[in-house]
């Protein structure tokens, strides 16, 4: 009698118990899985998509990096060239006050 109470609950476990409730759980699980999927896909598209916008924007920084480094260069020709007119513009006025004093000094010669 035990085996067969045994038996007719194993068969009612098989027939009824595990369809209604290991299929819809598996159904489920199975839902979960390919939504969980799917989200992770529009994931690495987004990663995808912000690799090449990080891609462009590195190329563009090393673009505009080097035209200040040529514009800062063209500037620092500039100031130096700058520099030299300006010495040599004082140059030139030192040599005018030298000339100046050397008359001065030679007009006081004649009157002594």
């Amino acid at each position: 009698m035990a085996d067969e109470l045994w038996d007719t609950l194993l068969r009612f476990h098989r027939e009824v118990a595990a369809p209604s409730i290991i299929e819809p759980l598996r159904a489920e699980i199975a839902a979960f899985r390919d939504e969980t999927l799917s989200h992770f896909d529009a994931i690495y598209k987004r990663f995808d998509r912000l690799e090449s916008e990080y891609q462009a924007l590195r190329a563009a920084v090393d673009r505009l990096e080097q035209r200040v480094a040529k514009l800062e260069e063209r500037m620092s020709s500039v100031e130096q060239k700058l520099d030299r007119m300006a010495l040599r513009s004082e140059l030139m006025e030192l040599k005018s006050r030298v000339a100046f004093l050397e008359e001065k000094i030679a007009q006081l010669e004649s009157e002594i």
